[in-house]
């Protein structure tokens, strides 16, 4: 029988130690499963319990009953609150901005952009415009919403940012936009006398309105006239050729235009003092060329300023320049402001109503408890009553104004209406012209003094006029004498007062400013004279 060798001593010690080792490292793993699992159920039931307490602390809190009830927890390793990332939203884009060629009616430009989020999307977009640049949150109450990504505005000439938002809270902003609006926004002629006498010229403006920076050939205005045998026009100076009427047009290179009418008129004449000017022959005018002669003198009153002192000065240049005769001299039967031994008397040398008084349409403007011995207008004969200066009681002269007659017309007309007021200086009464303003007495003082304007009176007792112009060496006083309504030339620095037909003048600036003030007032007028 064969025998299996027995092991070398060796061998079996090996053996034994190979077996008592295995053993060992198999207690080990035992035990560190054991370890684990006692931890991992530690941490099981330590969590299971916070959440259990966390439940009952919220119910008692929220005034619920507690209700024990530990569900098992379904987590997994990777898996917590502080590992989970927040979704995040799309981001604003502006992708264009364009800025309309052409000027809109009201002188803007229009804007147009898109804009989109980052994903292509291009819903819920919102917009504002500013001209100031902002780079952190804006007030949300100024935003628009966009339609499908897209939006516009009609913007003025400046600087602008367009900013675009979306639920995400980030702006997305663009370069800054300049927006260029220089153009001529409107052309308007000045204030001008639309009536000229044949013969007459002179120069309108036009008034040109800009937005930005237009050059010089955009602002430059053409003119043209409808009529240029009646009116002719030359870079903005009109001459009245003929009677009738014509529209004088200014351009600008854009379209813009301004027009005014000019009516032309050979009743008057250009304003100049002549030598000789006949009296006035009864029954000149018609009904309608006394209306058009009155529509001038408004015309000049109101260019000058009606209520004014220079409004009275147009007044009180007008029949002596510009009327083609002298108005007659009547020395009066009475006024509408009556005084001692003067009856209460309308239209009869005097004539306190708007206009002249050349056609009996003017009878319906008199008083008819007022009229003693007319009517009867400027140039027809009406009976005189007065026994003095020559005048015979009874007898006819051609009805005219006095001179304090003449002043009252021009200071109604010229809209200063101070009364049907006399020339005298009468003791105890104080409702004359020389009671009006502020008296001086004349003299070289007061002459190279310069208080004296046109506008002011001057006469002495008994008479009175009104100062309508000055130059360097002569005074032009317009007043009623003997002769008519004329206008009266003196050395300003030596005859005014040596002549003994003006001893003061009344100064009336505290009067005309009752009233609206100086207005357009010149020292002189434009002269026609050859």
């Amino acid at each position: 029988m064969l025998k299996t060798p027995a092991k070398p001593l060796i061998e079996e010690k090996n053996d034994i130690y190979n077996d008592g080792y295995k053993q060992k490292q198999k207690i080990k793993r035992h035990n560190r499963l054991r370890s684990f699992g006692i931890m991992f159920l530690s941490v099981v039931i330590s969590l299971c319990t916070g959440i259990s307490l966390y439940c009952g602390y919220a119910l008692i809190e929220g005034g619920q009953p507690i209700i024990a009830e530990i569900s098992s927890p379904q987590l997994t390793a990777t898996q917590s609150a502080e590992e989970k990332e927040p979704l995040s939203l799309p981001l604003p884009v502006i992708v264009s901005v364009d800025i309309s060629d052409t000027i809109n009616d009201d002188f803007t430009r229009t804007v147009k952009f898109k804009c989109k989020n980052n994903d292509d999307a291009e819903n819920g977009l919102r917009y504002y415009i500013s001209d100031k640049e902002q780079t952190d949150s804006v007030d949300t109450d100024n935003w628009s919403t966009t339609t499908d990504g897209e939006a516009e505005a009609d913007l003025s000439g400046g600087e602008y940012y367009v900013y675009v938002t979306n639920d995400s809270g980030e702006l997305a902003k663009s370069d800054k936009i300049t927006v260029k609006v220089d153009a001529v926004t409107s052309v308007e002629i000045g204030k001008t006398d639309t009536y000229m006498n044949v013969g007459m010229n002179y120069s309108l403006c036009a008034q040109v309105d800009t937005v930005g920076k237009p050059g010089d050939k955009e602002k430059a205005v053409t003119w043209k006239s409808s009529a240029p045998q009646t009116v002719s026009v030359n870079d903005g100076v009109i001459s009245a050729l003929k009677a009738g009427k014509a529209t004088v047009t200014a351009t600008t290179a854009s379209g813009l235009s301004d027009s005014v009418e000019i009516t032309v008129t050979d009743l008057l004449r250009a304003p100049k003092i002549t030598a000789y000017k006949p009296l006035l022959p009864a029954g000149q005018y018609t009904e309608e060329e006394g209306a058009l002669i009155d529509a001038v003198l408004e015309s000049r009153v109101n260019t000058a300023g009606y209520g004014t002192r220079a409004g009275v000065v147009a007044a009180a240049r007008f029949i002596p320049l510009e009327f083609n005769y002298k108005i007659p001299y009547f020395y009066e039967n009475g006024r509408l402001d009556p005084q001692p031994e003067r009856p209460y008397c309308d239209g009869e040398g005097r004539f306190y109503h708007k206009g002249l008084y050349l056609t009996h349409s003017k009878f319906e403007l008199l008083d008819k408890k007022g009229i003693l011995y007319g009517p009867a207008t400027w140039g027809e004969p009406l009976t005189n009553w007065e026994n003095a200066f020559g005048l015979v009681p009874g007898a006819k002269y051609a009805n005219g104004m006095t001179c304090s007659g003449f002043v009252s017309w021009c200071l109604y007309n010229g809209g200063v209406p101070l009364g049907d007021v006399g020339a005298g200086d009468t003791p105890d009464y104080d409702y004359e012209y020389s009671d009006f303003g502020k008296r001086v007495w004349l003299d070289e003082d007061v002459m190279r003094s310069g208080i004296l304007q046109v506008g002011d009176l001057i006469g002495c007792d008994g008479h009175i006029a009104i100062i309508a112009g000055f130059d360097e060496n002569n005074i032009y006083i317009a007043e009623a004498l003997g002769k008519g309504i004329v206008m009266e030339v003196r050395e300003r620095y030596r005859e005014v007062w040596e002549c003994g037909d003006y001893t003061y003048a009344m100064l009336m600036g505290d009067i005309y400013a009752e009233h609206n003030g100086d207005g357009d007032v010149t020292e002189m007028w434009v002269d026609y004279s050859e």
